[in-house]
């Protein structure tokens, strides 16, 4: 069996807040990299001191350079291959720290699935790592990023093992250097998001597998999506990440889905951009209501990258692009999921998060304080009536029923005309044509019998 080589592609762009341990984990790693290399994209923080500082041989480029020309930058730079030699690019961000087996967890992975090309590490959250953020990542039809979990999942192990998926994240991917430079590696005209899906639809339509690890942890901030720092790369128009974010979803499915479903798809994204773009101006959100219109006015003005992608991919693709069919999530999935996020949205407004100032679990040895600054929250919902609207509300509901008691009235007694004690007594009344009142009657049965 042949020997593994790993390269750690490190991009850094303003990350100082997180380098520090995200350093750490990467030198304390159980099973080392055989080489690190940091592409830094003209960060104007502390990033290339930290860099510097650490020894770690650093790459230059301009500040609007996006991910994947960085990493295509440093592997054009690395060393020729070595026979006998199984190189994998271990690619990751500046703000996404390792668990110390997380390395070691990955290559054994290798070893059971030989034929996986792509492999993700489970990724929590930065600060809270009971936090499941990702195990494997997918497109819905609709654009959403989807991660099959519920909103805020609690992580218990309840997703663990090696499950085959679309893609995973590029934070933390493990990547075979020979199938990453056979595809052309990350596509240039996505600079920033959506990247991993996209590579990792193409690897699966090369006939290559992508699974992910969840025994190989990460913790991700997620500092570019959640706005943490500024989008500078070349195709962020107004430096909008939503809008990058929407422009790039559609991207990769009008570029990777097959040709008859394309219609389909376009009527989809628009009316689906139209229809969000509406909840925003009635959140009274202009901003990202234009991002979600200018995402598909940008694709439609520009068809020429759109037509080029999908000639590329057609050279690599050995098998059909409805391969991937079982990992895009159904539209009842999307469905059940919007209402559950209307759902949350709602109980969110109705109660207000309470601090509570405990100390979350970590599984790092290191750099445990950090969390201690952190409170988690919880929600009680006694506290639903410390909202004024709904107390003012109920107040007012409890006054009137108290001030109308009496003209509810009495639901029994001389008003009611008199019902028969036994249900043959019911019986006889209904079906006799002869009835005693007074001197005797023939008309028919009562209506109200």
């Amino acid at each position: 069996m042949s020997s593994q080589g790993v390269t750690a592609l490190l991009v850094v762009h303003d990350g100082s807040p997180w380098l520090p341990e995200v350093v750490a984990s990467l030198t304390t790693q159980s099973r080392g990299a055989d080489r690190i290399v940091a592409i830094d994209t003209g960060s104007i923080d502390s990033s290339s001191k930290l860099l510097n500082g650490a020894r770690i041989p650093t790459i230059s480029m301009s500040r609007d350079t996006g991910f994947g020309a960085a990493i295509a930058e440093a592997v054009n730079q690395l060393p020729a291959p070595i026979e006998g030699v199984q190189e994998w690019l271990w690619i990751l961000h500046d703000d996404c720290l390792l668990h110390p087996q997380a390395l070691e967890s990955l290559l054994a992975a290798t070893i059971d699935r030989p034929n996986a090309m792509m492999l993700g590490p489970k990724l929590l959250g930065w600060h809270d790592k009971t936090h499941l953020l990702e195990v494997g990542i997918s497109l819905a039809t609709n654009g959403a990023r989807w991660t099959g979990l519920e909103e805020s999942e609690y992580d218990q192990g309840q997703r663990d093992g090696i499950h085959e998926v679309l893609a995973v994240s590029t934070a933390g991917a493990l990547i075979r250097r020979d199938v990453f430079e056979e595809l052309g590696g990350f596509d240039k005209n996505l600079e920033l998001f959506r990247d991993d899906v996209d590579f990792g639809w193409r690897v699966r339509v090369a006939g290559h597998s992508v699974i992910s690890v969840s025994s190989a942890i990460g913790y991700h901030a997620q500092a570019s999506a959640t706005e943490r720092r500024n989008i500078d790369v070349k195709g962020a128009l107004f430096h909008r990440p939503l809008l990058l974010d929407r422009q790039n979803a559609a991207y990769v499915l009008l570029a990777n889905s097959t040709s008859w479903v394309l219609p389909w798809l376009v009527l989809q994204l628009f009316f689906g951009a139209v229809i969000r773009a509406t909840g925003y101006l009635f959140a009274k959100l202009p901003g990202y209501a234009s991002d979600e219109i200018l995402a598909i006015a940008n694709l439609i003005i520009h068809p020429a990258e759109l037509i080029s992608a999908r000639k590329d991919r057609k050279k690599h693709r050995l098998i059909s692009s409805r391969a991937v069919q079982e990992f895009i999530p159904s539209r009842f999935l999307q469905l059940r999921s919007a209402i559950a996020r209307l759902a949350s949205t709602a109980r969110a407004k109705l109660i207000p998060e309470r601090q509570v100032n405990t100390v979350p679990s970590s599984d790092l040895t290191f750099n445990e304080e950090e969390d201690l600054l952190t409170p988690s929250t919880s929600r009680s919902w006694k506290y639903v009536f410390t909202r004024p609207l709904i107390a003012a509300a109920a107040l007012i509901t409890l006054i009137s029923f108290a001030w109308a008691r009496h003209r509810l009235g009495s639901i029994s007694g001389g008003a009611l005309a008199q019902s028969p004690h036994h249900y043959n007594d019911l019986l006889k009344l209904y079906l006799g044509s002869w009835h005693e009142i007074g001197m005797g009657s023939g008309l028919s049965t009562p209506p109200w019998v």
